[in-house]
C-alpha cells in the first residue's frame, strides 16, 4: 500500500496561522481578497510602527478596521439569523466588542469552544 504525499496546500492548511476557506458565492471571494490584503497591510503597519510611522498615523487606521470587522460581524449574524443558520461570533470580535464596551459579542448561554489547532480539526461549519 502506498500513501500519497500531502500536497503543498494540505501542508499549509495544517499551519496555525492558516485558514482553509471554501467560497460558495462570489460575495465571499471579495471578502477573502480583502482579508488577504488587510493581513499584509496591517502586518506592514505594525512592523513600521515607531520606526517610520507614529501611533497617531496607525491607530486610527486600526480602529477603523476593527470597527469595520465588528460591523461585518453584525451583518453576518443578521444574515445567518434570517437563513436560520447557527452563528457563533468569533472570539476576537467578542473581545473587541467587550473592550469597546458596546455589548455582549457571543451568546452567554453557549460557552465558546476552543479553536482548532490544525486544519485537520476544522469541520465544514468553521469554513466560510
Amino acid at each position: 500500500m502506498s500513501q500519497e504525499q500531502p500536497s503543498r496546500w494540505e501542508i499549509l492548511a495544517r499551519e496555525r496561522n492558516a485558514r482553509v476557506v471554501l467560497c460558495h458565492t462570489p460575495d465571499t471571494f471579495v471578502l477573502i481578497d480583502i482579508a488577504r490584503m488587510a493581513d499584509r497591510g496591517i502586518r506592514a503597519l505594525r512592523n513600521r510602527l515607531l520606526i517610520s510611522l507614529t501611533p497617531d498615523e496607525v491607530l486610527p487606521l486600526l480602529e477603523n478596521y476593527n470597527e469595520a470587522a465588528i460591523n461585518l460581524n453584525r451583518a453576518v449574524e443578521a444574515i445567518c439569523q434570517k437563513a436560520q443558520i447557527q452563528y457563533r461570533t468569533p472570539r476576537a470580535i467578542t473581545r473587541m466588542m467587550e473592550s469597546k464596551g458596546n455589548g455582549n459579542g457571543g451568546s452567554p448561554e453557549q460557552p465558546e469552544p476552543e479553536e482548532p489547532d490544525t486544519a485537520q480539526e476544522l469541520d465544514e461549519s468553521t469554513l466560510v
